[in-house]
C-alpha cells in the first residue's frame, strides 16, 4: 500500500511538471490543484490503511497472547441473529473466539458488503459480541431507547413490547414474540435486568435460538485494553447469568411432538415475524415516490405556476 501510495504521488507530481512544462498549467492552474489534492487523498487513506491495520494488529497479538483464535476477515459467517440475516452479503473484521468454559464468546466489527439489487439489504455496521446458551429460547430483543445501533432490530409483525419499570424500563424496551411475555420475565428477573442494565447500558442485546448477542457501536475500540477487559467482565458475568436462566427453559406450547423431537421452543416463538425495513431502502423508495410526486406535478401545473410568476407566456 505504502509502494501504491509513493507511485501514485510520483506520477501526480511527474503528470504536474509535464503540464508545467508545456505550459497547460500556467493556463489551467486549477489542474494542478486536482493533482495535489488527489496525492493528498490517497495520503490520507494510507495513514487510515495503516491505523487500522495496527489496531488489529493489537488485537491479533493480545488472542494469540491468550491462546485464542483470531481471524483478521471473515466473509459469510452466517451467524442468526437478526442484525447479521439482514444483510445478503456482510464481511466481519478483527474477529476473537475464545473457548474458556467460563466466558466463551466471540467478538468483532460488522458491515454489509452489496451492490446493484442488493444495496437495499446494507444496513449500518456495528460491533458486535456472541455467547452462547445452553438451551433454546424464545426470540427476545433488547432495544435501546436512548442509542439505537442497530435500527431494524426488533422491528417486525406480532411483536409484544413489554412495559416494565425502573432504570431497565428507561434504558430498553423488551421486544418478545405475543404469547412469550410470561417467557421473557421468567428469564428476565429483576437482578438480570440490574445488572444489564450496569454492564450494557450502552448496548443493544438479542437472544434468538441458543445465541446471546451484545450489538455495539461500530467504533468501539477491542484493542485498547480498558475496552477489551470490559468485554471480558460482560463475557463473564452474561454467560454465567443468562446460563443460570436458560439452562433449564422448556416452552410449554412447543407440544408434545416437538418436545420428543427435542425442540424446546415452539415456532411462533422462534423468530420474530420479519426481518425489520432496511433505512437505505425506505429513503430510495422516499426518494422515488417525492420525485415521481414533483414530477406529476410540473406536468400538471408548470405552466400555470410560471405564468404566475411571469416567466412564460
Amino acid at each position: 500500500m505504502l509502494l501504491l501510495v509513493v507511485a501514485f504521488a510520483a506520477a501526480m507530481g511527474a503528470v504536474t511538471w509535464w503540464l508545467n512544462a508545456i505550459g497547460i498549467l500556467s493556463a489551467a492552474p486549477v489542474v494542478g490543484i486536482f493533482a495535489v489534492v488527489y496525492a493528498v487523498l490517497a495520503a490520507v487513506s494510507f495513514v487510515w490503511f495503516a491505523v487500522d491495520l495496527s489496531r488489529r494488529a493489537k488485537l491479533a497479538a493480545f488472542a494469540w497472547g491468550n491462546r485464542w483464535t483470531f481471524a483478521d476477515t471473515l466473509d459469510g459467517a452466517r451467524r442468526t441473529g437478526s442484525a447479521f440475516t439482514r444483510a445478503v452479503r456482510s464481511r466481519e473484521r478483527g474477529v476473537v473466539a475464545c473457548d474458556d468454559p467460563r466466558m466463551p464468546f466471540e467478538l468483532g466489527r460488522h458491515f454489509s458488503i452489496a451492490s446493484g439489487r442488493e444495496a437495499a439489504t446494507i444496513q449500518r455496521p456495528f460491533a458486535f459480541m456472541e455467547l452462547p446458551l445452553p438451551a433454546s429460547v424464545p426470540h427476545i430483543v433488547l432495544k435501546n431507547r436512548r442509542r439505537s445501533i442497530v435500527p431494524t432490530l426488533g422491528l417486525g409483525r406480532g411483536a409484544a413490547r413489554l412495559a416494565l419499570e425502573g432504570d431497565f424500563a428507561r434504558t430498553f424496551t423488551l421486544i418478545v414474540p405475543e404469547g412469550y411475555e410470561r417467557d421473557a420475565l421468567y428469564i428476565f428477573t429483576p437482578d438480570l435486568m440490574a445488572r444489564v442494565v450496569d454492564l450494557g447500558s450502552g448496548t443493544e442485546i438479542e437472544l434468538v435460538g441458543r445465541q446471546l448477542y451484545i450489538y455495539l457501536p461500530y467504533g468501539t475500540r477491542f484493542d485498547r485494553p480498558q475496552t477489551m477487559s470490559a468485554a471480558l467482565v460482560v463475557a463473564e458475568e452474561f454467560h454465567r447469568r443468562f446460563a443460570r436462566r436458560t439452562h433449564r427453559y422448556r416452552d410449554d406450547a412447543a407440544g408434545a411432538l416437538a418436545a420428543k423431537s427435542g425442540v424446546s421452543v415452539g415456532l411462533r416463538g422462534q423468530r420474530l415475524a420479519g426481518r425489520g425495513l432496511s433505512l437505505l431502502a425506505v429513503a430510495v423508495t422516499a426518494s422515488m415516490v417525492l420525485l415521481s410526486c414533483g414530477v406529476i406535478v410540473a406536468t400538471l401545473f408548470g405552466g400555470d405556476l410560471l405564468r404566475s410568476l411571469g416567466v412564460a407566456r
